[in-house]
């Protein structure tokens, strides 16, 4: 590194700039011993560099402009000073940063670093602004363990338990993707996640497992009022659901391309739970399919296309409604998936074959299902078996 006799602002406006493309230069000053300048093809940068116990640091004062060379120096001799002693400027600025975190910027992070279906993002979201919104601007070292358990209480009563649980789930998130983050192994945010409170104390709201689904004596009413829907997408779309078992998002993004009417099967690669989704095509569904594609929108690369941001159907709620004033069975997009499950375990399907049809992992303590590799050829004999159950019953009702 060039050393200079004092850097003074005729000294720093004589030294050049960099040429493009080249690494970085570095002058001392004569004087005061660790302050410098680092010059790239843009900029003169005031630095200062010490070992700080035992070890190499290297820190940014500021920029040639911004900063003169007195006020530099100044800062400097701080600087340096503090190395002296030991402490770390840097590790300074980066717990003073740890502490002025807020809550909307680590959700905010939260969403931006992770692959979330835009459903989530959006619930997420909403859980900030709705339920948390006047905790969004505080340090999120703030946020201790008896504000968790006086917000979860306020939630419970005022908005149900199911809401507090919800809620309390999406901030566990985000407050664990912080820890990691922004705190440090020497220096984390908090000791523990505040919502551990919940857990330790066992006050998470017990909410019974939904068992809506179609029972037999429901099918055939439901089928026909969904046949006789005005709108073609949503009818073909809530019988794809019934028919294949798939969660409303994954099933509402199909792409044509994705479908492979050649060897009867399509395959889904963006699913809730990462694991590729391989699905032999029944009699009926390859027949749907065959006549949505007559009827497909050559402008849209969707299987079910919609007006939305995503360009592809986004809330069935309203079918369902009108579907149910016409035959009294209200049902969720969630519930046709239970069905599909309930028709193949009546069946006596293989449960191994079950979750692969419906993309359930296999249990990780479950030591069989590990040595069993499902081929999709294996699924077709069980998924036309469901199909035609399905149909059955339909015709029963």
């Amino acid at each position: 590194m060039p050393e200079l006799t004092r850097l003074t602002k005729r000294a720093v406006d004589a030294v050049p700039f960099q040429p493009k493309g080249k690494p970085p230069a570095f002058y001392r000053d004569g004087e005061l011993t660790g302050f410098g300048l680092k010059v790239t093809s843009e900029r003169k940068i005031f630095i200062v560099e010490r070992r700080v116990n035992g070890k190499p640091k290297r820190i940014t004062i500021g920029a040639y402009g911004p900063w003169t060379p007195d006020n530099a120096r100044t800062e400097a001799q701080k600087l340096l000073a503090e190395m002296a002693g030991g402490r770390d400027p840097l590790q300074k600025k980066r717990e003073a940063r740890q502490h002025r975190v807020t809550l909307r910027e680590a959700l905010d992070a939260y969403l931006q670093g992770r692959e979330l279906s835009p459903k989530t993002v959006t619930e997420y979201q909403r859980v900030g602004v709705l339920y948390l919104n006047d905790w969004a601007d505080k340090p999120i070292t703030q946020i201790s363990r008896e504000k968790v358990s006086q917000r979860f209480q306020s939630l419970t009563s005022n908005n149900g338990a199911a809401t507090a649980n919800a809620v309390m789930r999406v901030l566990k998130a985000v407050l664990n993707f912080a820890q990691h983050q922004y705190g440090t192994e020497e220096h984390p945010l908090f000791i523990n996640n505040p919502v551990q409170i919940l857990s330790q104390t066992r006050v998470w709201n017990r909410i019974p497992r939904r068992q809506g689904h179609l029972g037999p004596a429901d099918l055939g009413p439901w089928f026909r009022a969904v046949q006789d829907l005005p709108n073609p997408v949503l009818r073909d779309y809530l019988l794809f659901l019934l028919f294949t078992g798939m969660r409303r998002e994954e099933a509402a993004g199909l792409r044509w391309s994705q479908v492979d009417f050649a060897n009867h099967l399509l395959t889904v690669t963006q699913t809730k739970n990462h694991d590729p989704l391989a699905l032999p095509l029944s009699s009926f569904l390859y027949g749907l399919l065959q006549q949505r594609q007559v009827q497909a929108n050559p402008d849209s690369p969707y299987v079910f296309p919609g007006n939305g941001q995503t360009g592809y159907i986004q809330e069935p709620r309203k079918a369902l409604e009108a579907v149910g004033r016409q035959t009294g069975i209200l049902i969720t997009p969630h519930d046709l998936r239970r069905t599909f499950i309930t028709v193949a375990d009546s069946l006596e399907i293989s449960p191994y074959a079950v979750k692969r049809l419906v993309n359930h992992r296999q249990d990780r303590g479950d030591v069989t299902a590990g040595y069993i590799i499902t081929d999709v050829e294996r699924l077709r004999e069980p998924m036309e078996r469901i199909s035609q159950k399905i149909l059955e019953r339909v015709e029963e009702g």
